[in-house]
């Protein structure tokens, strides 16, 4: 059995690569630290970041990460123990079952686990670097988690598009999993700390610092005794503070009045000095800064490139995407004049199957891009709607 005063996980995630999702890879070290910092021992937290924005020779700070304007350097002491094409939703899967010879979840019956993602996110998934991982798989796992006792009770807080539909009409009320996420199962998550509020020590990132909710939830854990803050209180902070998306929460709330610092941290090692400043501290007050919506952070970041330099190089890749989002449009628009799909209003999954391979047949002839996330209702209604595999396909090769 692990000891109990150890007995402490941590599962955190980065989805995404490319400076423009610099937010990403800083969210998850922050969260990082939080852990370690509030007393989970580094062998018990684990890692996934591509880990490809702190060495961009788009960074102004090589080797740093910061995920708050004039904030500390969250990438110094954050160990990251996989990285590149390690960082695949198989990995994580694998991790949170306890299986594969590298860093996984060693767990108990006894054990409080915390998990963390941050990425793009579409109708019943959430993205990786090269591939997706769906809700269906996510819940699946869960439930081996849950059979094979590798947890006394959970959370997981996810930070991504669209992400209630992750848990909604998924996540069952009795397997002691608490879940949270970003938005609900039809919007986008925001990205934050952007455009000319991205200013470290007078200089611009030139991508946002973080995401709203993470932020919400990761600065208040910062601000407060963990070890004197419920579940409860913490999703009413984070839920105000979360003002562009709608924060939600699913599963089992019967342990929401315990601490946030058995999850984020371990209250038996609470430190007593840091507790004490901490706590005669003020209820933080935040100002407001500049939100992007998540779907459009590459715009805004090639456009801000293009500004600050005015490099033909980087006009180019602002008309490249341009034209890259144009046609995305215009893909949809042609698949939903050819069958008469209805895109307005929320879709719900109930064939995974047709989904999957609806989702792979459209990469397979015209690739994946990040925008392309933001019409994946319109697979859902082919396959809700009973189209054809076959038909599906061939429109694919028409419109690609």
């Amino acid at each position: 059995m692990a000891d109990q005063k150890t007995d402490h996980w941590a599962v955190i995630v980065a989805g995404s690569n490319g400076f423009w999702n610099y937010r990403h890879q800083a969210d998850v070290c922050h969260a990082y630290h939080i852990m370690k910092d509030n007393g989970i021992p580094e062998d018990q937290i684990i890692l996934l970041s591509y880990d490809d924005v702190a060495s961009s020779s788009q960074n102004p700070f090589p080797g740093q990460l910061f995920n708050k304007p004039d904030g500390e350097d969250v990438y110094a002491g954050c160990n990251i123990d996989y990285k590149g094409k390690d960082v695949t939703p198989e990995n994580f899967m694998n991790i949170l079952k306890g299986k594969g010879d590298g860093k996984v979840l060693k767990s108990d019956s006894n054990s409080k686990v915390f998990i963390n993602f941050a990425d793009h996110g579409a109708p019943g998934l959430i993205a990786f670097p090269t591939k997706q991982l769906y809700a269906k798989d996510f819940h699946e796992t869960l439930l081996y988690m849950h059979e094979n006792k590798m947890y006394g009770e959970m959370t997981v807080y996810i930070e991504a598009c669209e992400s209630g539909s992750m848990f909604e009409g998924i996540l069952e009320d009795n397997l002691n999993i608490y879940a949270t996420t970003a938005a609900n199962p039809h919007e986008s998550s925001w990205g934050y700390y952007c455009g000319s509020d991205a200013v470290v020590q007078g200089k611009n990132i030139g991508s946002c610092l973080g995401d709203l909710y993470s932020i919400a939830w990761m600065e208040d854990s910062d601000a407060k005794d963990l070890c004197d803050e419920t579940l409860s209180s913490q999703f009413d902070i984070v839920k105000e503070r979360t003002t562009k998306s709608e924060v939600m929460k699913f599963g089992t709330f019967d342990f929401m009045d315990e601490f946030v610092g058995n999850f984020q941290g371990t209250c038996s090692a609470k430190n007593p000095i840091a507790s004490f400043f901490k706590g005669i501290k003020k209820e933080p007050t935040y100002e407001e800064f500049h939100a992007i919506d998540s779907r459009d952070i590459k715009m805004h970041y090639l456009h801000d490139k293009y500004v600050r330099t005015y490099a033909d190089e980087d006009a180019a890749a602002l008309m490249a995407e341009v034209k890259n989002r144009q046609s995305i449009e215009e893909r949809f628009s042609r698949l939903r004049a050819s069958t008469g799909i209805n895109a307005e209003g929320p879709v719900t999954i109930t064939d995974w199957d047709c989904y999957k391979t609806v989702v792979s047949q459209y990469e397979d002839k015209c690739g994946l891009d990040e925008y392309d996330l933001k019409y994946f209702g319109h697979f859902v209604r082919l396959c809700e709607e009973d189209f054809d595999l076959a038909t599906i396909d061939g429109l694919f090769a028409e419109m690609c």
